[in-house]
């Protein structure tokens, strides 16, 4: 029976192992020859969260929606394995978490010898110790690849009002590519809290801001608005922090928290934030927020290192001028509109608006 349960044991730390492995060889290859992290001086990158940028540009640029990553909710770039999914709901996802703690919690009876032999061909940075601590902070996250690809798409229609939007607020341009993490620049996207729009904007906080929030018109679903909103509340969090890094952190953790993290740890640098402040309601969102920012501005700014296929797809599309109707675009071009409103899934009664962005069919 304990030769059974060592076997066990062994055949799951393997399993376990063997798994790391791959994610660890594989993230080194998908990184060679991608494009280098580098922020305006506004947006520090500190060696402390390095790793956790490139973790969450993998998630977003390497793995699909299909693909659930295990790793360390301390140490998000600590992937303990990558597992295929079926549906990609959230009951499977609870599952695939439930298994891997149990997996884990076993590895914590085995006994040091059998796990010092059992690791020797590895080598690091697989340490036992490693591996057996986050039994208890295992987080599975599913790939975001195609999110953040369709993300990408969108985006192009609104980049040229928010950039203009927020220079006039002082806030830098970077933080156009907020709506990534935010919505995916969907301008009806709600979150189970309540947070709706672009700029995921609570009803109390859009109030706050002067947006109209009532049974008849919601102004955080018009673009312009939200984001003249969104841009005020930017520029007063940095006025008020001092530090673009902790004003895009209060984005998700709210000034008031932030406020009271900087006077606990007695220091406006997120760095220093993060490896002191401790607080229930500092939770895992809100200490990862600005790496996952950085990682939506980095892949934007790269996306056609990261994702080639929309480079073609730009080369196909047209912008619509003035003047233009579906039906001088279809001439133009030579193709039907029928196969233009195909393409671009318009309706019949669909008015196009300038500058709107049309896909060519091939």
């Amino acid at each position: 029976m304990r030769r059974a349960c060592i076997r066990s044991r062994r055949l799951l730390f393997l399993v376990v192992v063997v798994g790391v492995c791959g994610v660890v060889a594989g993230a080194a290859w998908a990184r060679e020859g991608a494009p280098r992290l580098a922020f305006g001086n506004e947006f520090h990158l500190s060696p402390a969260i390095e790793e956790d940028v490139r973790f969450w540009i993998d998630v977003f640029t390497r793995y699909a929606l299909g693909e659930a990553i295990v790793h360390d909710r301390g140490n998000p770039s600590h992937v303990l394995a990558v597992v295929p999914l079926r549906s990609g709901r959230s009951g499977e996802i609870d599952d695939v978490r439930r298994r891997y703690l149990k997996l884990t919690a076993a590895l914590r009876t085995a006994s040091s010898r059998d796990l010092s032999r059992l690791l020797a061909p590895f080598g690091p940075p697989l340490a036992p110790r490693s591996i057996t601590d986050a039994a208890d902070r295992i987080r599975v996250q599913p790939g975001q690849r195609e999110v953040f690809r369709a993300s990408l798409l969108r985006s192009q229609r609104y980049l040229p009002m928010l950039r203009k939007v927020l220079s006039a607020a002082g806030v830098p341009p970077e933080l156009a590519y907020l709506p990534h993490v935010e919505s995916s620049f969907d301008t009806d996207a709600e979150s189970r809290a309540g947070a709706i729009g672009l700029w995921q904007l609570m009803p109390e906080t859009a109030r706050e801001l002067l947006l109209r929030v009532d049974d008849e018109v919601d102004e955080r679903r018009q673009p312009h608005k939200a984001t003249a909103a969104a841009a005020t509340y930017l520029r007063d969090a940095y006025d008020r922090l001092e530090s673009w890094p902790l004003a895009v952190t209060s984005y998700n953790h709210g000034l008031g928290g932030t406020l009271r993290a900087v006077a606990s740890v007695g220091s406006r640098h997120l760095h220093d934030i993060l490896a002191h402040h401790s607080s229930p309601s500092f939770g895992f969102a809100s200490r990862s927020f600005y790496a996952l920012f950085l990682a939506a501005v980095h892949v934007a700014e790269n996306e056609d290192w990261y994702f080639p296929e929309i480079a073609e797809m730009r080369r196909r599309e047209y912008v619509v001028q003035k003047g233009d109707s579906l039906w001088l675009i279809a001439r133009r071009h030579g193709v039907t509109v029928e196969r233009i409103r195909s393409a671009n899934k318009l309706t019949e009664s669909a008015r196009l608006q300038l500058g709107q962005r049309i896909m060519m069919p091939g």
